[in-house]
């Protein structure tokens, strides 16, 4: 018993480790001091989900319907530099001053917080688009409109926390912003206090709002095999489409974690889009299955908003490996960036550690070499600074090691060993009296 609490205590720790770490590479520039991640919404629900039919296979005509990945290794567009792209903005929680005193959090923004963001984009000239468009907009099928000082932005919700009907959805309406909701079915299964309820999904969507999935009950999916993270995606899918009556595409990653096999898994269930927790706006030609998202924290006054919407992204395409990536081994590891920008310009690091790197100035390649390690995974991060201007690109790799349960297990073994020896010596010495 005792090592399964200690086995729960480190997953938490780590949990948050990661989350501190996006949040920091997220606000570096903004100097916001580290923040921790949320605590995943307990899941809860065993009977509703017992009666729920098994997941169902997705058709043929979904699969091909699905966007190509060859958008992942896609030409580099030549006009990068002036391609704006598209931020996504990620909330968790609205909340009045008086709930954020009794329940702090930093990733509960308040009411008065958000209602001067919200002014904010409209005064900027900011109007809010949903994830069909902006799929079309990465695969480059359409343009948006950036005359005028105009300026596309996506605004999401994550989890399905009732302060969005209670707070975000009137201020939302004030200025005409839609946004997108990427709920986990178990939490509004378990009807918890703070959780939307199915009656006001339904009304929000009817509002014009997107209702998506953020897995069934919101787990690290790199901890999961295929199957299981097939059933989160598919059930989740399926139980928001029967209950929302959503057509449910796109997701976003729980802690902005994923696998390889995460965004094969996607494409094979006909989702078209997923959300991480990246730096930077989307271009034209960016993996729809890689959208960068920026959390929104408690600690963002204006100019860290502000630089988080109007934040430049560095295009980056994998040559040698794949998004998620197990590595085990010492790797070198090829991206493909824009060629003809000066190595002396570019900072590359692993968490907060510099790594060294080779770039090729005529072809665009940058390699780096990403070591095994102790940590669950690793965040690969690229910066390239022309004159005042930062652009940003990020990688995530994973390393495959034991489960925590059974490292914990497997340290207490020996001790338990020592403990008998002592008392078998203990009882020799008796006898021997």
């Amino acid at each position: 018993m005792y090592s399964r609490y200690k086995a729960f205590i480190f997953l938490t720790a780590f949990i948050f480790a990661v989350f501190g770490a996006t949040v920091w590479f997220q606000n570096r520039s903004a100097n916001i001091p580290e923040t921790p991640g949320p605590e995943a919404q307990p899941a809860g629900a065993a009977a509703d989900l017992a009666e729920a039919p098994p997941a169902q296979l997705v058709s043929a005509s979904m699969a091909e319907s699905a966007p190509d990945p060859a958008l992942q290794t896609s030409e580099i567009p030549a006009n990068w530099r002036e391609d704006l792209g598209v931020p996504i903005l990620c909330y968790h929680q609205i909340v009045t001053e008086e709930q954020y005193r009794e329940r702090p959090t930093p990733y509960a923004v308040t009411v008065k917080q958000f209602r001067e963001q919200m002014q904010w984009l409209a005064d900027k000239n900011f109007y809010a688009i949903l994830p069909d468009e902006l799929l079309l907009y990465v695969r480059g099928q359409k343009k948006l409109d950036f005359t005028n000082g105009r300026r596309p932005i996506m605004i999401t919700f994550d989890d399905g926390n009732n302060d969005f009907v209670n707070h975000a959805q009137k201020i939302l309406d004030q200025h005409g912003f839609k946004s997108v909701l990427y709920i986990y079915p178990t939490y509004i299964m378990a009807r918890k206090e703070r959780s939307l309820t199915w009656a006001q999904i339904q009304a929000v969507r009817k509002a014009g709002h997107a209702i998506e999935s953020h897995t069934m009950w919101h787990p690290m999916l790199s901890t999961m095999t295929d199957a299981e993270q097939r059933a989160q995606f598919a059930d989740s899918k399926r139980i928001l489409n029967e209950k929302s009556g959503a057509d449910v595409k796109h997701l976003a990653y729980p802690f902005g974690i994923y696998t390889s096999s995460s965004l094969r898994l996607l494409r094979e269930l006909g989702y078209q889009t997923a959300g991480t927790t990246f730096h930077g706006a989307n271009q034209v030609g960016e993996d729809p299955y890689l959208l960068r998202r920026f959390l929104i924290v408690k600690g963002d006054g204006e100019k860290q908003f502000a630089q988080k919407t109007f934040a430049r992204s560095l295009p980056l395409r994998y040559l040698n490996s794949e998004p998620g990536q197990v590595i085990e081994n010492q790797t070198a590891v090829k991206f493909k960036i824009p060629a003809g920008l000066e190595k002396s310009n570019f900072k590359v690091r692993v968490f907060s550690t510099a790594q060294d790197f080779s770039y090729d100035k005529e072809t665009g390649t940058l390699s780096v070499q990403v070591a095994p390690s102790k940590k669950r995974l690793s965040v690969l991060e690229i910066l390239y600074k022309e004159g005042s201007v930062e652009y940003r690109a990020n990688a995530l790799f994973n390393h495959k090691r034991a489960s925590l349960a059974s490292a914990v297990v497997a340290k207490e073994k020996p001790a338990k060993g020592k403990a008998k020896k002592k008392k078998r010596k203990k009882k020799r010495k008796a006898a021997e009296e």
